[in-house]
């Protein structure tokens, strides 16, 4: 099986619940999120087969029309993205912790997936705009060299405009290093 995830962002809630239902009729995907991510923005994701998360996202881009504030297809995507999405994090011991900020969901989660390919890094955090505005943080770790080296990855592969902030701690406090554990 080739895996994919798709992802859906709306400017509206009942639009986009309007859509999930178009799209779950239309394919068999499983759905991680389906849900309001703050005031007036919705959130799809789904995985599943490529083919099927294709016809499902091509069901949902219709369906959404001048609602849809961005999506995109991720294929073959990283292990570790997958696990973040079901809240399962990496139990690899914290050292060097990179975080980043974006302004959509779909925008981070392309570029954290493409870092993930690229370097050696694990995934601690991952927050899917909820209660953030709608935009998407997360937070990596591995050896310094790794973790800078992801961040420059994560930072190219996608819009300036669309980073909020993004840091790298080479050496953060314990009590850093016990939130991320």
């Amino acid at each position: 099986m080739n895996s994919a995830i798709g992802v859906v962002e709306l400017r509206s809630i009942s639009k986009g619940y309007e859509t999930a239902d178009h799209m779950l009729k239309t394919s068999p995907v499983f759905v991680h999120h389906m849900k309001p991510i703050c005031p007036g923005k919705f959130l799809i994701i789904m995985s599943g087969d490529t083919a099927d998360v294709e016809e499902a996202m091509n069901a949902a881009k219709t369906a959404a029309g001048e609602f849809r504030i961005s999506d995109f297809t991720l294929h073959g995507v990283h292990p570790d993205l997958v696990d973040g999405l079901k809240k399962r994090y990496s139990p690899q011991p914290v050292d060097a912790i990179g975080i980043v900020e974006t302004s959509t969901v779909s925008s981070g989660m392309y570029a954290l997936n493409e870092a993930l390919k690229q370097c050696n890094i694990y995934v601690k955090r991952m927050n899917l705009g909820m209660a953030i505005g709608g935009k998407f943080l997360a937070a990596f770790t591995g050896r310094v060299s790794d973790v800078e080296q992801g961040m420059k990855m994560f930072v190219s592969s996608m819009d300036e405009k669309r980073i909020v902030h993004h840091t790298v701690l080479r050496s953060p406090a314990e009590e850093m290093k016990q939130h991320f554990k």
